[in-house]
């Protein structure tokens, strides 16, 4: 019965998350078709606002503990479980933040051509096309977008987490820019990850780390210290309430 009532929420949630691009697609069109600082951060907005419309419609409450958004452009790193993890980084952040996401996602019918426009695809069986990914996110961040990078790569991994690719903090030691990392606590429950795509209402938590300052850090002491991190904060918040207090 609870996979009969999943499998319906699921259609009721696809329904507003593919409704949404094809009622505004000619918003995006115009908004998009030539993009400069302005349009690149309305298209954001309207991410943002796709964002919020899916969480609400599919009953899914976020809660921060510790956010804060610097002023300066940053690497912003999470943990990647679920394809919801998506809208729920488009609604924490403001609309000055791009994603480096994976090519299958430019694929996707309609959203793909946004997130094209948007964010940086990368394609990881390719070497060549991964350096001009992180040379493009390198561009972002000179210009003054903070970058998010799911360092994980997939969602297709076993738990905890998965292992981490090194991009995210070689760039942020060669353009010695800091880190922002935050982990996802229970989107893989709200939207599963095993290739149903079953979908339920509940609460995600996102906790975050201060600042991390690549001085002083090689890329294996850096990844490391996230990954740690990381490990340490997914324990301690899944195998325990969360403190109504702490939460912002």
């Amino acid at each position: 019965m609870r996979d009969v009532f999943r499998r319906v929420w699921s259609l009721w949630f696809a329904f507003w998350l593919v409704g949404y691009f094809l009622f505004m697609l000619p918003v995006y069109g115009l908004v998009l078709w030539r993009l400069t600082p302005f349009t690149i951060r309305w298209g954001h907005q309207l991410n943002r606002l796709w964002g919020k419309l899916i969480l609400f419609m599919g009953r899914i409450r976020v809660r921060h503990i510790g956010y804060y958004f610097p002023s300066e452009p940053c690497i912003i790193v999470a943990n990647h479980r679920s394809y919801l993890d998506i809208p729920i980084c488009y609604t924490t952040f403001p609309p000055q933040v791009a994603f480096l996401g994976k090519a299958e996602l430019a694929r996707i019918p309609l959203y793909g051509w946004t997130y094209r426009r948007l964010h940086v695809v990368v394609d990881r069986q390719d070497i060549a096309a991964r350096r001009r990914s992180l040379s493009a996110v390198a561009q972002k961040l000179k210009s003054g977008i903070s970058v998010l990078i799911y360092p994980e790569g997939t969602t297709k991994h076993p738990k905890p987490l998965g292992r981490f690719y090194d991009g995210a903090f070689a760039l942020a030691i060669e353009l010695q820019k800091p880190l922002l990392p935050f982990v996802i606590i229970g989107s893989d429950q709200c939207l599963s990850a095993d290739g149903k795509f079953l979908m339920q209402p509940g609460e995600v938590v996102c906790v975050f780390h201060p600042l991390i300052y690549p001085e002083g850090h090689t890329v294996e002491s850096l990844r490391e210290k996230v990954r740690q991190w990381m490990l340490k904060t997914l324990e301690t918040y899944e195998n325990n309430p969360i403190p109504t207090g702490q939460l912002v």
